[in-house]
């Protein structure tokens, strides 16, 4: 049986959030590069999350992502449209 594989992609809103992620879930590694592009601009969680979706994409290695905009969607939804 074949079911489709999607990735999961959070947009990192703030520095506090990254800190707060890591600190709690051991698997997670955020890169402290973007705890701190994050701290001094908070839409560099969403050019992130949105470089990590395109990336997925190119890959062919998933079938889609489950996107997790951290009430930033319309960001997201916005910069995604210019790159598509």
């Amino acid at each position: 049986m074949s079911v489709p594989v999607y990735a999961g992609v959070m947009v990192v809103a703030s520095a506090g959030m990254a800190r707060n992620l890591a600190a709690k879930i051991p698997d997670i590694d955020i890169p402290e590069k973007l705890v701190a592009d994050v701290e001094r601009d908070r839409d560099a969680g969403v050019a992130a999350a949105c470089e990590q979706i395109l990336a997925i994409r190119d890959s062919g290695a998933f079938d889609g992502v489950h996107l997790v905009p951290v009430s930033r969607y319309r960001q997201v939804a916005a910069l995604l449209e210019r790159e598509l």
